[in-house]
This record gives structure tokens, sequence and C-alpha cells, in this order.
């Protein structure tokens, strides 16, 4: 992954790092999901981050009604006889009630209400119905027997909206339920046949969990206990995978971690076409199988040339990097195909204290055979990366810098290939619609002098740049370009449609010099 940092960065950093770019470059304060990963040259994949900000912004998107209510709680607590302390969780929050017909009795505390009742909290939580309410003042609590409608924005609570029935709630302790429930948590669309609420956390019993609006999503998890607990994880016990209404996974417990990747998000396949393909099909998955170490496996169905894959195992060391175990068959973005039996790799990166910079190591020794040639070596590979943190320039301009020198050796024919590497990228937003980039790359190692043309340039040095224009809220197109430095020609110039369906995306590419078409349908990642 690209994205305007050294190519030759460990994936792990280059994601964190790339995910800090946009935020800052968009003025976001949180950090742009790392989910779609353009395959592509030219340096498409430079501006990724953008489909990533849309998909996050859609996701946390707050819904007209949610922000009457936080306007109508701040409203509350200024007018307040006595100041509201949001942080003292031992006292209930200033609640008022209304409705058409209310009555109270002083004595006991108990209150009825009838027709168009709302209730209202100062701390952002709101239930109200259309039939009737009781409840009682002493005990702090309501109950709604008919329809309830729910929502809740409270700081660093999740911000839920919910229509379901049989609603009881204690507003002193913040805690109750809900019956036969649908709506939103944060950037889930839920379900559920009861759903428990508690001050940290909230729980849905035999619920689902999708990030497709749809009235009968294409793409769910069902779980008969679901548990989310905002800014930490959200736990699936005995949980199903379902696509279009049919089981494809199941998993006794999944678990997702808040801020990070969910590790099973590509679990749902992806379909395209191309003229060197056919008509194929990609999935992806991931598990965890004991502390920091991680097991995958990337599957694809290709009508032309038949089923391919490969499955790695991933060992997080603290302190010592990354190792990883690879075995099958990979695909770089030109479509060239090796075999890795096996392969193993290790990569380490760390900041340099008191500075802008940071470096990396990487190595990697492992059997490669050459789907193209049947080449068989035994490939070994050296990496030595030194970047700086992005350079801003007006908030709208980015300047990234990186080099390093890399070694390969082969036992096929004993060679050895090494020298520098080095990306320069300066990318700059004009509007929320327009944006652009270009780049500049030199690295030793390219098809000419190596035995294996996978991920390698056909020429040393390279000019790319490109712009994307987002002409409606669901149509982005984008222009990328590259130039073979030193012969000043024309390499690439490759053109992108992306168009937003309901809970999918269709990506249309064409390369324009080698007249080929590219088109993938994928659903909403997660």
């Amino acid at each position: 992954m690209k994205l305007l940092f050294p190519y030759r960065i460990p994936l792990c950093l280059s994601l964190i790092a790339a995910a800090a770019l946009p935020c800052a470059l968009l003025g976001n304060p949180g950090v742009a999901s790392a989910e779609f990963r353009n395959t592509s040259d030219a340096g498409a994949d430079r501006l990724d981050f953008i489909e990533n900000l849309r998909r996050n912004e859609r996701e946390n998107r707050w819904s007209d009604a949610q922000i009457q209510v936080a306007k109508d709680a701040a409203d509350m607590q200024q007018h307040l006889r006595y100041p509201y302390d949001m942080a003292d969780k031992t006292k209930a929050a200033p609640t008022t009630f209304e409705g058409d017909e209310l009555t109270y009795d002083q004595t006991t505390g108990e209150f009825s209400a009838v027709g168009k009742v709302h209730v209202l909290q100062a701390d952002g939580h709101l239930f109200e119905t259309p039939d009737s309410m009781t409840g009682n003042l002493v005990k702090e609590q309501v109950e709604l027997p008919g329809h309830a409608h729910m929502i809740q924005v409270t700081p660093g609570q999740s911000r839920v909206e919910l229509n379901g029935y049989k609603a009881f709630y204690r507003y002193g302790a913040k805690t109750g339920s809900m019956d036969e429930a649908k709506g939103k948590i944060d950037h889930q669309y839920v379900t559920g046949k009861k759903f428990e609420f508690y001050p940290d956390h909230i729980v849905i019993h035999d619920g689902t969990s999708t990030k497709c609006g749809a009235l009968h999503p294409d793409y769910a998890i069902y779980a008969k206990r679901i548990e989310y607990w905002p800014n930490k994880e959200t736990i699936y016990e005995h949980a199903k995978f379902l696509l279009k209404g049919n089981v494809i996974a199941r998993k006794r417990r999944h678990v997702t971690k808040a801020g990070e990747e969910n590790p099973d998000r590509d679990w749902i396949p992806r379909i395209g076409y191309d003229q060197d393909d056919g008509i194929w099909l990609r999935e992806e998955l991931h598990r965890p199988v004991a502390n920091r170490i991680d097991a995958s496996y990337v599957g694809k169905l290709m009508q032309k040339r038949g089923g391919r894959g490969h499955a790695e195992l991933c060992w997080s060391s603290v302190g010592a990097g990354a190792y990883r175990l690879r075995y099958g068959y990979y695909e770089d973005g030109d479509q060239n195909w090796i075999k890795r039996k096996p392969e193993f790799d290790w990569q380490y990166s760390h900041p340099i204290t008191g500075t802008p910079l940071n470096y990396g190591l990487e190595y990697s020794i492992g059997r490669w055979q050459s789907q193209k040639t049947g080449i068989e070596s035994t490939h070994q590979h050296y990496v030595f990366s030194l970047w700086r943190n992005p350079i801003w320039f007006h908030k709208t301009w980015v300047m990234t810098l990186g080099g390093g020198y890399e070694i390969t050796k082969e036992s096929y024919d004993d060679s050895t290939t090494k020298g520098l590497w080095a990306d320069t990228a300066l990318l700059h937003k004009f509007d929320d619609r327009w944006y652009a980039y270009t780049a500049y790359g030199y690295r030793k190692n390219n098809t000419q002098n190596s035995l294996f043309d996978y991920d390698l340039d056909d020429y040393t040095q390279k000019i790319q740049a490109g712009v994307s224009y987002q002409m409606t809220d669901l149509d982005r197109f984008m222009v990328a370009m590259e130039w073979d430095a030193q012969e000043g020609e024309m390499h690439d110039v490759d053109y992108y449609w992306f168009h937003d369906l309901h809970c999918s995306q269709l990506i249309l590419r064409y390369r324009s010099k080698q007249s080929t078409w590219k088109v993938s349908w994928q659903f909403t990642p997660w």
C-alpha cells in the first residue's frame, strides 16, 4: 500500500501513518478508517483515503433527531436553576416530562402521561411515545408499554437511536431495556429481540449488526448476544455471518476492537471482471489463534485461471517487530503471480526519539516460483527504510519524504541486486470535491535487472500525478498518470469511476495505454 508514503515502509506502519494523513488534511479530529485499498498503478492508491473518509463520514453521520436532542439537552442545561455537573455519576441528570395528559401523585411519586409523551434528560437521553407512559419520580424510572423511540447522545457513551416496544428505563441508574427494537448504535444498524441498557455498555439478545442500512440488509452478523462497549470493543457470542440471508461462516466468539480494523472486514467476498482473469471472486479471512498470533487466508476464484490462494501466520512481538510465515499464490497490481513455498519475513520499525524521523528494517527468505516463466529460486530480500513525518503547508498541502537501501539475492542464477530507493510526494486539497497529487520515485531494483517481475516497476525513475473529482454524492472520478522519468515517456494513464450503490460500491478502471478494463463490485466494508 503506497498511500503517499514510501512503498517499502512495512505495511503495518504505513497503515497507521496513512490513516493520520487525511484526518489532519481535512480537519477531521478522528482517524479515517483504512478500509478501502485500491489495487492500482500510477499512484492512484495515494488517494485511497478519500473513499475511506467518505465512508467514515457516512457511518458516523448524525440523524436530524439526534441533532435536535443534543440541542434540546444543551438548552436545558443552560436554563437549569442549579448547575448540572455531567461528570458526577452519582446524581441523575435533570429530567423533563411532557405529554397531552399528565397526572402525578405527590405522596407516592407515581405519574402517568398519555399522548405524545416526551421524556428528556439533560445528559442527552430521550424517550418518547405516541401512546402512554407510567413512572415514578421517587424511584426515577419510566415505563412505555407500547411503541417507544429512544435516543442517546450522551458524551462518552454509544450514540443510539432505536424504535421498539415495552421500554423500561431507570433514568437515575441509567439502566433499562426495550423489546423487539431496531435502529442504529454508533455506525452499526442493529436489530434485536431484547436490548439491555447499562451506564457503560449495551447488550442485544438475538440480534443482528451491519453497516448496510437497507430494510433487508445485503449482509449482517447475527449473534445470540452482542455487547457494545463504547471506545473499547464489541463482542459477538455464537455469531453467524449472513450474506443475502444465507449463513456463509460461523464463530463461537467474535470480537472487534474500537479504533482498529475489523480482522474479519473482508469475510464478504468481492466480485469483479478483467480481461486477464475473466469473472473473479475474492475472499479474505482473518482469525486470531493465540495471543498476538493471527492466521489469514486469501482465496481468488477466476474464470480463466481457476482457483489460487495463500495462507499466512503472523506473530506480533512486543518491541521486536512482526514475524510472518507465508505460503501460496500472490498477485501484484500488474497481475503478475508468484508462488511462495514457503517464505519467512520479519519487519521492524521505530521512530527516532526527538526527531521527526522514523526507520524500518525488513528481512525475508523463501522459495519463489514465477507463474509466468516457471523459474524457481531461493529469494532473499533486505531493506532499510528511513522516512520523515508529513510536512504540512497551509493545512491543504502535505509532503512526504522517504528513502532507503535494499538488497535482493537469488539462488537460481547466484545474482545480487542492490541499490537505493526513494519516494517523495506532494498532495493538495483544493476543496471538498477536488484533490490532486504528484510524486517522484527512484528504485534501483526493477524488472530489467531482477529475476522476478513481481511488485517491480519497469524503470528506475518515475513521476506520478493524479487528480480526483467528486462529481455527485454517489460518483467520484479519478485520473492517474505515470511517466518513465529517464526516457521522458508516458507509461500509464488510468481512469477510475467509483459509484456508490445502496450498501456496496462499483469500481471501474480503464488503463488506456494497455487498453484494458477492470470492474469490481464490493460490499461496503466493515
